[in-house]
């Protein structure tokens, strides 16, 4: 479904309350206007991927010198006048995107817009450009909707006996046909609400759906931090606001507990079709390792793989560096058997709680992976996708594997795009990965 350039300011104007003055204007040439009053203030910039967008439509190219996630994020100064800041931009690409004002290094959001989304621990506003791939992205009025059910299911990871996940089902669902599934993981940061809210998965299996683009299916988006139950300030386990480390989730325990938690549940509670040529599974960058490894430890539960922008190398795993984790930790845990402060606090502790995920995880997921792929691609998946931007801080990663399946003649549909490791890739990477799914069904 196309727009003309006529409806953008109606689509957008839609998003904020009648009368409201928004930071953020979008005009009909497709520009976006930034303009605020902050009499006092000393600096104004705009944070997000508006300002990432905006930095690119001015041709400022992000160099991969660094590790994209150790570099500071991408900020647009406003101009000032009369204490009236303002920031006009060239036009820009259809797409949704989030924006915060900095004023003074204090974040403050803009009242005016109701749509607010956390990333990792920092809240954003977002608006959606449509006329193009924002249009996938819209919640449109002339389409059947699925439902979203928020489920806690019994755990078996360690003191967590109930975890959470969100469970998308499409328009027709009623319990008495069978439908094929996805598992959809997020990355470090995340939770299970991220691929609702960041990624706008509802909206986007509601518009394919309904354009006949993919297939109906039923999508499971669970909690992947080993360590917590359910999204920050809704964990009754853990009372911490902040978003979860991706520490704790690299020693295998999500892994090991996919299978029997995840996949069995829903298998024993939703109307699925419960084989491996009807189940997927697809995961963003920490949650790409996740599927990396669930996929190759069980060749015989998902026919189709999806790698967005994935972690390939699990660092805790490289040679000797298990063996020096338990090997600190034992030394960490005697002295602070003398003087109890060192391991409740600062490295201490951190060395001492390394050792924990390590002990009680099952790192024998992370072995062997030559041979497990052997096995995995002897089963002939039926599609084993992988995406990736161009400046993001994985790519090394992604072309050493890539390198490894090309040198065992492995099949895989490759996805190069522009971009980093964003939200804005991860989100056309789903539109692109949806359609292949499950061709044969009905």
């Amino acid at each position: 479904m196309k727009y003309s350039l006529c409806m953008l300011l109606l689509f957008v104007s839609t998003l904020l309350p009648a009368g409201a003055q928004s930071f953020v204007k979008v005009n009909r040439n497709r520009t976006v206007t930034v303009s605020a009053r902050f009499p006092k203030a000393d600096e104004v910039r705009l944070r997000g991927s508006l300002a990432v967008e905006i930095k690119r439509s001015n041709l400022i190219k992000r160099l991969n010198l660094v590790p994209r996630m150790l570099q500071k994020e991408d900020k647009v100064s406003l101009e000032e006048q009369n204490g009236h800041w303002t920031f006009t931009s060239k036009a820009l690409p259809s797409d949704l995107y989030t924006y915060v004002l900095s004023v003074d290094d204090a974040d403050t959001l803009d009242a005016a817009n109701p749509n607010k989304v956390r990333e990792v621990n920092t809240w954003y506003n977002w608006l959606i450009i449509p006329g193009g791939r924002g249009d996938d992205y819209l919640t449109r009025d002339n389409v059947a909707h699925g439902r979203v059910e928020t489920v806690w299911y019994p755990s078996s990871i360690a003191g967590l006996p109930r975890r959470r996940m969100m469970v998308y089902l499409p328009p027709n669902y009623d319990g008495t046909r069978r439908y094929p599934v996805l598992y959809l993981l997020h990355g470090a940061g995340g939770d299970e609400k991220s691929w609702l809210e960041l990624g706008r998965a509802a909206q986007i299996m509601d518009n394919l759906i309904a354009d006949k683009r993919c297939k109906e299916m039923i999508v499971v988006m669970p909690n992947g931090n080993a360590d917590r139950a359910a999204t920050p300030g809704e964990d009754p386990y853990n009372k911490d606001i902040e978003a979860a480390s991706a520490v704790p989730s690299m020693f295998g325990r999500i892994e090991t507990a996919f299978i029997p938690d995840i996949v069995n549940y829903i298998d024993s509670h939703y109307a699925t079709l419960a084989d491996k040529a009807h189940r997927a599974i697809a995961g963003l960058s920490m949650g790409g390792m996740h599927t990396l490894f669930i996929a190759a430890n069980n060749p015989d539960t998902f026919d189709y793989v999806g790698l967005f922008s994935a972690k390939i190398v699990n660092e805790f795993m490289k040679e000797n560096r298990l063996r020096r984790i338990k090997h600190a930790g034992n030394q960490a845990n005697t002295i602070g058997d003398l003087i109890p402060s060192i391991t409740r606090k600062g490295p201490g502790k951190q060395v001492s709680q390394l050792k924990q995920y390590a002990d009680s995880g099952n790192v024998a997921i992370y072995d062997s992976l030559d041979a497990k792929l052997q096995r995995q691609f002897a089963a002939k998946p039926k599609l084993y996708y992988i995406a990736i931007g161009d400046t993001d801080f994985l790519l090394d990663e992604n072309e050493a594997f890539l390198a490894k399946l090309d040198e065992k003649h492995y099949a895989y549909t490759y996805n190069p795009t522009d971009g980093g490791h964003e939200w804005m890739n991860w989100r056309r990477y789903l539109v692109d990965f949806l359609p292949r799914l499950f061709p044969d069904n009905p």
